[in-house]
């Protein structure tokens, strides 16, 4: 399931407009994500999973968005947009690994 909410909510966000204020606005959230994973670390180990994993959803959306900020090419545009996307999906990745080795 994750291989899909977080694609398709990385794909939301860079639907946005790529203004400062988009900008600004995802590092906040990004922020407030790790935040409230450090503070759910040893109260509620799997909503922290949640919060680190949407604050790198949105780490990536604010990356990919200051990238289209500067780049103007459509091609580049569209490859920093397919990137982004299944970089969302790269820390299950990470996980799994885990969970195989040990």
């Amino acid at each position: 399931m994750s291989f899909v909410v977080g694609p398709a909510l990385c794909a939301l966000l860079l639907r946005m407009p790529a203004t400062l204020r988009v900008l600004v606005s995802l590092a906040i959230l990004e922020v407030m994500m790790m935040g409230a994973a450090l503070f759910l670390r040893d109260r509620a180990p799997a909503p922290s999973l949640v919060a680190l994993w949407l604050g790198w959803v949105a780490a990536c959306a604010m990356i990919a968005h200051a990238l289209r900020r500067r780049i103007a090419s459509p091609r580049a545009r569209r490859w920093i947009t397919v990137i982004a996307i299944l970089a969302t999906t790269l820390p299950w990745f990470g996980l799994a690994t885990a969970r195989l080795i040990g």
